[in-house]
């Protein structure tokens, strides 16, 4: 199993005073239904940017190539904890036990107050299965657990929590809160969690909108990681006030009770729509807002963990020039005046305006010694509006 080297997952690498890179970033490519398979080309273009690649369970050849490229890299499979989709051709599932599966076992689907299957999307499909069920946690670890025996993948990222699907319409016959279903889902991730553990796999847990229940994701931490899949928004794709955008950045923090500890895996992902399906690179307000995702993660990080951003279903990744820059160490906390907060580090500097009002807008006095992404001096003074960040980098 590989570890994640540099700001996230445990540990630094030591590098040149004069290192730019590689940078703690996070590679989310998936292809929904099994279509758009990730090339050779995408791979070999991705393996020197990334610490950590999440991929679903069918792209094994992927995930091989990768680590043959990057041993280094962390690859992870995504595994749906509580739906089957009928519609994936298969033979590898997205989901952790097979439609096939299912079929043969009925009880295993929920069924709401009229004896109805609960089904999500358009066309129908998909299915909601009973995670609060013992025989379905059973069946879900043992198939999971068999099938990343022996795979190139260091481990599995779990999607499908509560606070990303949509809400169950309770009480169903037997279950009563949505208390209940949050426990179940983490009753499945902490059994899964330790079978993978055991044949040297990691776990890391998708948990949307995590500063609603930070004491547990600090939890879910323990079998290898946690994701934040809606990074400075909700998953419904709203961008967060400022106030509501500290509570989520501080899951960064090392400090406090509700902290993950330093060696568990930490992801925060940006979902960005591109602005042309077809563009090789992002623009416009796409490029800004990854552009406010990174800065605020270096911001209030420090470093810690790994930023990624992609489409919201994952199936185009997003890169940035200043993705490629490792900041280095910080040297101060940050630092905020009405909302925007900037922080210095040992080879770069990153600013972010949190405010949500478009009239929001912020000077910020820029020292000399920096440089923009095409290698040119930034202007002693710039304006970021709200939701805009800004990362330089020494000129060493």
């Amino acid at each position: 199993m590989s570890a994640v080297n540099g700001h996230g997952g445990g540990g630094r690498t030591a590098r040149g005073a004069d290192s730019i890179g590689p940078a703690p970033m996070a590679w989310v490519r998936y292809s929904p239904g099994g279509t758009a398979a990730i090339t050779d080309t995408e791979v070999e273009t991705w393996a020197p940017r990334c610490r950590v690649a999440i991929f679903d369970a069918w792209e094994s050849a992927a995930a091989e190539r990768l680590k043959l490229i990057s041993p280094a890299v962390t690859v992870l499979c995504r595994k749906d904890l509580a739906t089957v989709d009928e519609a994936e051709p298969g033979p590898v599932y997205s989901s952790g036990v097979s439609p096939e599966q299912v079929r043969r076992n009925e009880s295993w689907f929920a069924v709401d107050r009229a004896g109805d299957r609960v089904g999500w999307g358009d066309p129908p499909g998909r299915w909601q299965m009973r995670a609060w069920d013992p025989a379905y946690r059973d069946a879900w670890v043992s198939a999971v657990t068999a099938e990343l025996e022996g795979s190139p993948f260091d481990g599995v990222l779990t999607v499908g929590d509560i606070e990303e699907t949509p809400r169950l319409d309770l009480p169903l016959p037997d279950l009563g809160s949505t208390t209940q279903q949050r426990e179940a889902n983490d009753d499945l991730i902490a059994e899964a969690g330790g079978a993978l553990r055991d044949i040297g796999k990691i776990l890391v847990a998708s948990v949307g909108d995590a500063r609603r229940s930070p004491r547990r994701w600090a939890k879910l931490s323990a079998w290898g990681g946690v994701l934040e899949p809606a990074w400075l928004s909700t998953v419904g794709g709203r961008i967060l006030d400022p106030g509501t955008a500290r509570q989520q950045t501080e899951r960064l923090s090392l400090a406090g009770p509700d902290a993950v500890p330093a060696d568990p895996l930490v992801v925060v992902r940006t979902p960005v729509q591109a602005d042309a399906p077809d563009a090789d690179d992002l623009t416009g307000a796409g490029e800004s807002m990854v552009r406010y995702g990174l800065a605020a993660y270096w911001v209030f990080g420090g470093g810690r963990g790994v930023y990624g951003a992609s489409s919201p279903d994952g199936s185009r990744s997003h890169w940035i020039p200043e993705m490629a820059w490792d900041l280095g160490e910080p040297i101060q906390e940050p630092e905020c005046v009405v909302n925007l907060w900037t922080r210095t580090f040992t080879k770069g500097r990153a600013v972010v305006n949190l405010a949500s009002d478009g009239r929001r807008r912020r000077h910020v006095t820029l020292p000399s010694g920096y440089v923009l992404p095409d290698g040119s001096e930034p202007p002693t003074q710039m304006v970021l509006g709200a939701h805009e960040g800004l990362v330089l980098r020494r000129d060493f």
